[in-house]
């Protein structure tokens, strides 16, 4: 005859990785609802745009409705592979990956002075620098290659938005050059 188990011994108890593995479940979830949310609100905020004249081929309504239908599905897709890795993960294995906090603190910096920068600086100044960041935030360990190549690429997109596109972006001081 097999001897009962207390209620609190240590075989019942709930391990450290299972309880690790529930707060990691709980934050995709969470994230991946922040996601959608955000899309649905996207997606409330488009009937504010006025539509386009009656010879537009694509309204201002199209690229902002795509937006959010991306982020909608994206939560979505977010939420079924957490909901899917909490029903087959094994952490026994330790196949986690631990959060590097140093590259989200980079990219939170870099999100940060972008949108600082965005009014004053302009389209150029504020993309080169959320991309040099980021590039930073990620371990590069060549600044100044990082620094063209993150100008370089600002000052493409803005001229593919103002003259390509026929956008307005925020010139800053590169409309005093």
């Amino acid at each position: 005859m097999q001897a009962k188990r207390h209620p609190l011994s240590e075989d019942s108890k709930p391990s450290e990785n299972s309880t690790q593995r529930r707060n990691v479940w709980f934050a995709e979830l969470a994230a991946a609802g922040g996601i959608a949310v955000l899309g649905l609100l996207l997606g409330a905020g488009i009937f504010g745009i006025p539509p386009g004249v009656g010879y537009d081929r694509i309204g201002p309504r199209f690229f902002p409705s795509l937006v959010a239908a991306g982020l909608v599905l994206l939560g979505a897709w977010l939420a079924a592979a957490g909901l899917r890795s909490a029903t087959t993960a094994n952490t026994s294995t330790g196949t986690e990956f631990p959060t590097n906090w140093r590259a989200l603190g980079f990219l939170a910096a870099a999100l940060l002075l972008s949108l600082a920068l965005f009014e004053r600086g302009g389209f150029v100044v504020s993309s080169s620098a959320l991309f040099w960041v980021a590039a930073r935030g990620f371990g590069s360990r060549k600044p100044l290659r990082d620094a063209v190549i993150a100008v370089a690429l600002g000052v493409a997109v803005f001229l593919a938005f103002t003259h390509g596109l026929g956008l307005t972006l925020p010139a800053g001081v590169w409309g005093l050059l």
